[in-house]
């Protein structure tokens, strides 16, 4: 389902009109799009890796925007990264940061023995003049700063156009200085020569230990990635249309709380519960697995 379906389905679901005041576009997409976040996170549905090339005495790289949380666990149910030295892989385990600090481990090796993940600092808010019209097309529009650089902004961020006082997110960045994003509470387009502000989300950073003592080694993580943000009309979610009704249940559970009806909450809380983990289970089944594992250990002989 797209943008566009799944606001119809959570207005049926809610018996509310598309003139509701009770209902507004922009809540309607967040509380959709923290349910899709929900499902991904309790049903590994969505899988991606991230590739870094190690640098020479270098202990923490940056993780990609859409990091959700680790996803391949070895048959000790341990978190495991790849690491290719140019010659052989090898598997390093994850390990809690508070014990990395403790061992203070300070000098390098050729291939680290553990990781961890911790957050890390936010990159600076990014502001700018447009540079051209953006008109708005089916709940999207253009965001052109022929002077500006996006090279650090991510889908999911949020952009505001404090020349009309709309805002909203960014959706797809095109460019080094285009973005494809979603305005509310505005005209919800680009004129030319609005100024914006874009505030970047929080990311997360791996952290090596000891640091590589070699520049070049490739470092695989295997992780579930947070779905792209689905806020204009024709955009989708990923992931299989079993969770499109879980989906839309989750989202009328988190509405309901907003009209201080927790009781009826609870109730779809728990029927959205038991639809995700049902189709969790029959995607399983197709796939014909119990879970992802990986053993390490050599075959007896």
């Amino acid at each position: 389902m797209d943008g566009k379906e799944l606001l119809y389905g959570l207005r049926q679901l809610l018996n509310e009109s598309s003139t509701s005041t009770f209902l507004d576009i922009k809540s309607s997409y967040y509380w959709i799009n923290e349910a899709a976040k929900e499902i991904v996170n309790r049903t590994h549905c969505l899988s991606a890796t991230q590739t870094i090339t190690t640098i020479a005495q270098q202990t923490a790289y940056p993780l990609n925007a859409n990091f959700l949380k680790l996803y391949l666990m070895d048959t000790n149910d341990e978190f495991f990264i790849k690491y290719n030295d140019g010659v052989s892989d090898s598997f390093i385990k994850w390990d809690k940061y508070q014990n990395i600090v403790y061992q203070n481990q300070t000098d390098s090796t050729p291939i680290p023995y553990r990781f961890s993940i911790i957050d890390a600092i936010l990159s600076d808010k990014i502001t700018g003049v447009t540079s051209a019209t953006g008109t708005l097309s089916g709940g999207e529009c253009i965001l052109t700063a022929s002077a500006s650089d996006f090279s650090n902004v991510n889908a999911g961020d949020i952009v505001h156009n404090t020349t009309d006082s709309s805002d909203g997110i960014v959706l797809e960045k095109t460019s080094s200085t285009i973005l494809k994003t979603a305005l509310f509470n505005g005209t919800n387009q680009w004129g030319l020569a609005d100024s914006f502000v874009i505030v970047p989300q929080g990311r997360l950073q791996l952290i090596l230990d000891p640091p590589p003592s070699t520049s070049g080694h490739t470092i695989t993580v295997y992780y579930q990635q947070r779905p792209d943000p689905v806020y204009s009309d024709y955009r989708t979610f990923r992931f299989l249309s079993q969770y499109n009704a879980p989906l839309i249940k989750y989202a009328m559970f988190l509405y309901k709380y907003k009209d201080r009806s927790p009781n009826f909450g609870d109730n779809l809380y728990i029927l959205a519960n038991n639809e995700i983990k049902r189709a969790a289970t029959n995607i399983n089944l197709n796939l014909n697995r119990q879970g992802f594992r990986v053993n390490f250990k050599k075959r007896r002989r």
